[in-house]
């Protein structure tokens, strides 16, 4: 088993220390310790506690990238954090976030197919707050095609399990549950 087979182990077992043992193989992880989050968006705490509340929202059997997505979506933030008149942002976590992640993967030896998909996803994951869809009927074509993409349904599970870990914050499942009847709706088409 190599290095990248055996942390999918560790993340879909959770076992009691698994957080530390992944940190040790992840270095770029221990990061997200002590870097701060706004309140009213992440209440259950700093990036290291909402990125583990995230992973463990998802289940032992789920696809093994959406465990990747989950562990690093948000692996940008120390870099993108700021606080300003008391506001915490993290504009451009995102981008910065896939950038480190796909060095991440690469480096423990994921297969490239596989790297591309889950980098999409880190890339993408806060693709709802700027869509700001209230309906099915809002939807442009760009964003259906979008929605068409293969690669959108990991980034609806990581939604899922973002949310989740938001201590399902109703904006954040709200969101989900919209894009899921979109893609369901897209899918059909």
């Amino acid at each position: 088993m190599n290095q990248y087979q055996q942390i999918e182990e560790e993340l879909r077992q959770k076992k009691p220390g698994w957080w530390k043992r992944i940190v040790k193989s992840v270095p770029e992880l221990a990061a997200l310790s002590n870097t701060p989050q706004s309140n009213q968006y992440h209440a259950e705490g700093d990036v290291a506690v909402h990125t583990r509340l995230t992973v463990e929202a998802c289940a032992s059997d789920c696809d093994p990238d959406l465990l990747w997505a989950a562990l690093l979506h948000d692996v940008g933030k120390p870099l993108a954090t700021k606080e300003k008149n008391g506001k915490i942002t993290a504009h451009g976590h995102d981008a910065a976030g896939a950038e480190i992640a796909a060095a991440i993967l690469k480096r423990l030896g994921l297969p490239q197919p596989r790297r591309e998909r889950i980098v999409w996803a880190v890339r993408h994951h806060t693709f709802h707050l700027s869509w700001n869809l209230e309906t099915l009927e809002d939807a442009s074509r760009r964003q259906r095609r979008f929605i068409a993409d293969p690669r959108f349904a990991l980034l609806l599970a990581l939604l899922r399990v973002d949310a989740a870990a938001s201590l399902s914050l109703p904006s954040k499942m709200k969101a989900f549950e919209l894009y899921k009847q979109l893609w369901e709706m897209v899918r059909k088409s």
